[in-house]
């Protein structure tokens, strides 16, 4: 059943307002026109996530429509194409706080290196010379209240009359919508297909809360052929590189100078408050890592949203332990050049490099630095390791390990 369009916006903008550099284009370009002309007969996927979630577990829900793309490409549905949707005022981004322009994702990563796995676009890719992008139809998919029905997950999903779209299009004014339908949903993404026919004759489809389908592969050969693909911006490389060889004294992939931590913080201090050790814990057990783990090594670099008193504690007591602490602290021209998402990549890759690595017990920035050590090859000893509590169980991490 369609419900009658809840959000219509008239005001356009164009693309010509963002940073070429950043990968956004004039919409009276001849370029951006050329690349249109290679997408107007084929059918578009958009989708959004839930906008309190973070950077890291977008990357993780891209990788399920992008696998859900590859495997319909290879099933015959050749014209489909996925629209990466722009980075805009993530919550957890405090130097966007009063910034309001969608950032793309070549920001980030290698775009050409996605395109070699699914067949994904900009967005500005396909505004070309159009002031306009008219969605035929965006569902809004939402959670059964009962996932277990009789005690038993089924995939499922089901119409309902009335849903709110909390999203905003990532800041675009000149992005309308058709008809509005409302999914309950839980199943794999596959099933999203079941969906999409409901109305054959669509072009431009889009899904919102695409966090909620699961994964149809995860942890197997195509999950990690995809993965693989999702190469980092060259220039993210290129200082994590050059700060790992100035600081950590190390120019080769497998560092053997330093040991790396990611120290969560801030909300998981008091929401995962049994999950996370107190500063003092920390360092005990960074000190235990280091006589048993690496007992030549006296440097550790930390990946931290703790507060700048909370790493001056850290730093000054593992220091009077004898070890040298290195941080990474962006100044400001690094912070509005990279921005918060570069930021967190940067400091991804220096831990990725490292001897040993310490997690965050279930952080999907933890999550996503062993997945990169997957790929660079390190032991799996060496990557599956987690801040335990101070006091009560500490559940060993999983470990995914790459299937080549």
């Amino acid at each position: 059943m369609h419900l009658p369009l809840i959000i219509i916006t008239s005001l356009l903008i164009s693309a010509a307002s963002h940073d070429s550099d950043l990968g956004y284009c004039d919409i009276s370009t001849k370029s951006c026109s050329n690349e249109v002309t290679a997408v107007e007969d084929s059918k578009l996927i958009f989708y959004d996530v839930n906008p309190p979630e973070g950077f890291n577990l977008r990357r993780d829900v891209y990788m399920r429509f992008a696998i859900m793309l590859s495997g319909a490409i290879k099933r015959g549905r050749k014209n489909w194409r996925l629209i990466l949707p722009p980075f805009h005022r993530l919550y957890h981004w405090r130097s966007m706080v009063e910034k309001n322009d969608p950032i793309p994702w070549s920001a980030f990563f290698d775009v050409e290196s996605l395109k070699s796995f699914a067949p994904v676009l900009e967005i500005y890719e396909i505004f070309g010379e159009r002031k306009k992008i008219k969605i035929d139809t965006l569902y809004v998919l939402l959670n059964f209240e009962d996932p277990f029905e009789n005690g038993v997950f089924y995939e499922k999903w089901q119409i309902v009359k009335e849903c709110d779209y909390d999203g905003g299009f990532w800041g675009y004014k000149n992005i309308t919508v058709g008809e509005i339908v409302c999914v309950r949903f839980q199943g794999k993404i596959s099933k999203l297909w079941e969906i999409i026919m409901q109305h054959p004759n669509d072009k431009k489809v889009m899904f919102a809360h695409g966090e909620i389908p699961l994964h149809d592969s995860y942890g197997t050969k195509i999950y990690w052929d995809c993965r693989k693909s999702m190469k980092f911006n060259t220039n993210l490389i290129e200082v994590a590189k050059e700060y790992i060889f100035e600081n950590l004294d190390c120019n080769i992939e497998k560092c053997e100078s330093y040991i790396s931590v990611h120290w969560r913080r801030q909300d998981f201090a008091y929401s995962r408050s049994s999950d996370v050790p107190s500063i003092d814990g920390t360092i005990t057990q960074i000190d235990a890592a280091f006589k048993k783990h690496a007992p030549n090594i006296k440097k550790v670099f930390i990946a931290s949203d703790a507060k700048a008193t909370e790493l001056k504690q850290l730093e000054t007591k593992l220091t009077d332990l004898g070890y040298k602490v290195y941080i990474y602290l962006p100044n400001k021209k690094q912070i509005d050049t990279y921005r918060d998402g570069g930021i967190a990549i940067i400091e991804q890759i220096i831990c990725a490099h490292s001897a040993y690595f310490i997690g965050t017990h279930e952080s999907t920035f933890t999550f996503r630095i062993q997945e990169e050590r997957e790929i660079l090859g390190f032991r799996s000893s060496t990557t599956f390791n987690r801040l335990c509590p101070d006091r009560g169980r500490c559940e060993r991490p999983s470990k995914w390990t790459i299937i080549n």
